[in-house]
């Protein structure tokens, strides 16, 4: 994964910060704009909250085309948000869940404070935004469980009770992939005590990956949205806000490619049928120096090839009441998330693998907190929190010995043999959590304060989950193999034979044997349920050293729960459950010392924060040697520096930028997978067993140890418009996109240039924006994986090329 720009600009990301705030100001010069944060559920600007938080206004991801959390994530420090094969990698500090479907986040993303659990929810398309918040660190006790890396606040926009009728029409063009985005926005006041705000939004576009061998352009998606928020001011003192909101996203093709071949390696049957099914143009194409943007995928002969549906719906209440010096707040949400995808697994021309995945999710959750605003030392923020979810996630993986009718069937064994064999996965899981947490904070004197605070949690979980094999093609499987034909079988014999006994049926036996011989996948019936309970502590230590300047010292805890695997070969031949059926829960410690610092009468400002987090019994997933096992087996610790600085140079020009230092290193991984080129090579360390080796003291994936960017925006007014200009600069260093850290798998550093020019009235009726994000045409990746049966071929998610739009807008 070669790229063309080398240029790292840490130094000058540093140097620039330090310039702009000793160097001159300019009488005209104007402060910066005060910037207020909910980080802590309460409202306070950026500069007076004591952690390390980014906020990203709507307006400006709006001006830049950014239409979800993949494309920001570049702009933030720590944050990486980027497709994979079975689930969405995010990751904040470099911490992150591996990619077992019953693991839960790292770090935890909130719509309008609503929780959103499932990695998909990443990705969804987001509208009319007010602000996004990155939370960095641990968010244990006001947030809860699933917060060990940090938190994503995303606000969407609220009426204002009392304004006039009003409402814009926005549409933006990108030619090169034909992406158009329609945008409607109609808000105002309904009486003299409640408003309204409806959103709508269609977006589509035919993608930017060249697949060759369905000669298609991917990965082709429309989206629809729309949201309804009602405003009530029932009372001078109750305000009520209530949200409705529906996303639809359907997409054809994957935005993956096989990057490259490693001809140390030889070619396994699906590579060579690969090469001979497009004439030697798939080795050709997919060798380095290939082109990036072409795709060989597809399994033409089961039809529907690659696609994605993700419907969600969700409903919000927002209730505040202020009595007295207390506020309460009731947040209640209920949310019915379903994702399906149709997924060529083996990644390349024959047809051979193809995956159906299904989730659905109905959540319900209820917070009630009460704040204080006394005017002595002490004030506090308690509440209480349930919550209660229904998962169900179902796979199918359906396997073409013949590879779509090219050769002979390979499933042949002794007891007969098939052309088709297919696994199927059922999987429900029920999940409560109730919590009650509280922060205190008392000034010791009146520049110096001390917040305590803890959370208590319960959480249990009940699982059922059912394997069976049986023959077909996707969506037409005959279920054969079933848990009560197969229970008691003393090894991978006596289950065949119990197979052809109980059905006597040849074909039937062989695809057991296709899926046990291949996949190490037995049919299974697990019934299951676990209990856990925490309490995360906080304290934080707040001093106000000038009337321009804080600093804190932080220390938290917190928890990842734990759950149920849900890779269907987590059962021996008899039914019984491996190790690996069940994993536990993962903690994490940490500390964290900042500074904020306005300086030149608010015309320059630094936030600083030096950090270190320890996380034991990492949930991750390790190569067996004849499959994935799924436990707690690594220590980690991320430690590291951050700056982010801004700079009012002029009126009409800021200027600012960050800079990331990321030190991440496993204390222990004595399971780690091995890559496929030290199994093929017979270099793998084998320490703890076959296929695998012990990471203790390396680098983990996705964890690029510098990053930083360096912004410009500079507006000027004319008699009748303004003229604003946007330039951002993000640079990456190297990271790992497996984490087996194979060096195929190594994205090279980077850099990115994004920019924007626009054109608006000063009276704000119209506007036109020009933009462009990854103007230097940079070719990166979020997620590589190795294709399965071909070892040496490494496929990979790669992110949008160069993008040029144009944006046009009218208000009203």
């Amino acid at each position: 994964m070669n790229i063309s720009v080398k240029t790292k600009p840490l130094a000058l990301a540093v140097a620039v910060s330090q310039v702009l705030l000793y160097q001159s100001v300019p009488a005209q010069a104007q402060s910066l704009e005060e910037v207020v944060v909910t980080a802590r559920k309460r409202t306070e600007t950026l500069m007076d909250a004591p952690v390390a938080v980014t906020a990203v206004s709507g307006q400006a991801m709006e001006s830049q085309g950014i239409s979800n959390m993949e494309q920001l994530s570049g702009k933030v420090p720590g944050l990486q948000i980027g497709r994979g094969a079975q689930t969405t990698n995010i990751r904040i500090r470099g911490v992150g869940s591996g990619i077992n479907k019953g693991f839960e986040q790292s770090a935890g993303m909130y719509i309008d404070g609503i929780y959103q659990s499932r990695s998909r929810q990443f990705t969804q398309s987001l509208v009319d935004l007010q602000q996004v918040e990155v939370l960095r660190g641990p968010q244990g006790v006001l947030f809860g469980k699933n917060t060990v890396a940090g938190a994503i606040k995303v606000e969407t926009a609220n009426p204002v009770v009392g304004d006039e009728f009003n409402g814009s029409i926005k549409a933006a063009f990108e030619p090169e992939q034909s992406t158009t985005r329609y945008t409607g926005i109609v808000s105002g006041s309904l009486s003299d005590s409640v408003a309204a705000r409806l959103v709508l939004r269609q977006e589509d576009s035919d993608g930017y990956m060249d697949n060759r061998f369905r000669d298609t352009d991917e990965q082709e998606e429309t989206n629809k949205m729309a949201r309804l928020t009602l405003a009530w001011d029932a009372a001078d003192n109750l305000s009520i806000v209530a949200k409705a909101s529906h996303v639809d996203m359907e997409s054809t093709g994957k935005e993956m490619n096989a990057y490259t071949i490693d001809d140390r390696l030889p070619p396994a049957s699906t590579l060579a049928l690969s090469a001979a099914l497009t004439g030697g143009q798939f080795a050709a194409a997919d060798a380095p120096g290939g082109d990036d943007y072409e795709s060989w995928v597809g399994n033409l002969q089961w039809g529907r090839g690659d696609t994605e549906d993700t419907t969600s719906t969700a409903f919000s209440v927002k209730i505040d009441w202020d009595v007295g010096d207390y506020t309460v707040t009731s947040l209640t949400g209920i949310s019915d998330f379903e994702f399906e995808q149709y997924h060529d697994v083996d990644f390349l021309p024959p047809n051979f693998i193809e995956n159906i995945d299904q989730e659905k999710l109905n959540m319900f959750s209820q917070e009630i907190r009460v704040a204080t605003n006394w005017d002595g030392r002490f004030n506090f923020i308690a509440g209480v929190y349930y919550e209660d979810q229904e998962l169900e996630l179902d796979e199918g993986t359906h396997i073409d010995g013949t590879f779509g009718g090219l050769v002979p069937t390979i499933f042949v064994t002794p007891f007969g043999e098939t052309d088709t064999s297919s696994g199927l996965t059922d999987f429900d899981q029920d999940t409560t959590t109730m919590a009650i947490f509280g922060e205190v904070t008392f000034d010791i004197t009146d520049t110096l304060s001390l917040d305590l605070g803890g959370r208590y949690s319960e959480d249990e979980k009940e699982m059922t989950k059912l394997v069976t094999i049986g023959q077909g093609a996707p969506g037409q499987v005959n279920d054969i193999v079933t848990p009560d034909i197969t229970a008691g079988s003393a090894d991978l014999i006596e289950y065949l034979t119990n197979v052809m006994v109980a059905t006597g049926d040849a074909g039937a036996t062989a695809a057991a044997a296709a899926h046990a011989g291949s996949l190490d996948r037995y049919a299974a019936y697990f019934e299951d349920e676990r209990d856990e309970s925490h309490f995360d502590p906080s304290a934080r230590l707040r001093w106000e050293y000038s009337d321009t300047g804080m600093a804190y010292l932080s220390y938290s805890e917190g928890y990842k729960s734990g759950g149920f695997n849900f890779s269907p070969d987590t059962a021996n031949p008899d039914g019984s459950s491996r190790p690996g059926h069940e994993f536990e829960d993962e903690a994490v410690t940490a500390w964290e010392l900042g500074v904020k610092q306005d300086f030149m009468d608010g015309r320059a400002r630094v936030a600083t924060a030096i950090y270190r987090s320890e996380l034991e019994d990492l949930q991750v997933t390790s190569w067996g040697g004849t499959s994935f096992v799924v436990g707690n087996a690594a220590e980690l610790t991320v430690q590291g520096i951050e700056i982010e600085a801004q700079f009012a140079a002029t009126d009409a020009l800021e200027i600012g930028g960050s800079y990331a230092y990321l030190d991440h290193e496993f204390d222990s991984y004595p399971g780690a997978g091995c890559s496929v080129v030290e199994i093929g090579l017979g270099t793998c360390p084998n320490s703890a067993g076959a296929g695998t080796k012990d990471l203790a003291g390396e680098r983990g994936a996705f964890a690029p140890e510098h990053s930083a960017s360096l912004y410009a925006d500079y507006t000027y007014a004319f008699d009748t418009v303004e003229l604003n200009i946007h330039v951002d600069v993000n640079y990456k260093d190297e990271f790992y996109l497996d984490g087996d850290l194979d060096e195929n798998a190594l994205q090279d550093s980077y850099t990115k240039i994004d920019a924007s020019i626009g054109l608006m009235s000063l009276d704000g009726t119209w506007e036109v924006v020009l933009y462009g994000r990854n103007l230097t045409d940079e070719t990166t990746y979020t997620a590589s994986v190795d294709a399965p049966l071909s070892p040496g071929v490494y496929v990979g998610w790669v992110e949008e090329p160069r993008v040029y739009g144009l944006s046009l807008g009218y208000n009203f």
